[in-house]
């Protein structure tokens, strides 16, 4: 096998894992999404609020 065949299975490979890795990520942001009942979360509100945030519970008192 010449070294230019062997090149472009190795970054067939890449792509190939990089395909799956993408698939998996998606798969575990749908899961997430779901126990979340299809709300999306803010980022900006779990760095300020902390959990609460993720819980809908940023404006109500621990108390």
């Amino acid at each position: 096998m010449s070294k230019e065949m062997m090149a472009v299975l190795v970054f067939g490979l890449i792509a190939v894992a990089a395909l799956v890795m993408l698939v998996v990520e998606r798969r575990g942001i749908a899961a997430r999404k779901a126990a979340r009942g299809g709300r999306e979360v803010d980022v900006s509100n779990l760095i300020a609020f902390g959990s609460a945030a993720g819980e809908g519970n940023k404006t109500k008192s621990s108390e």
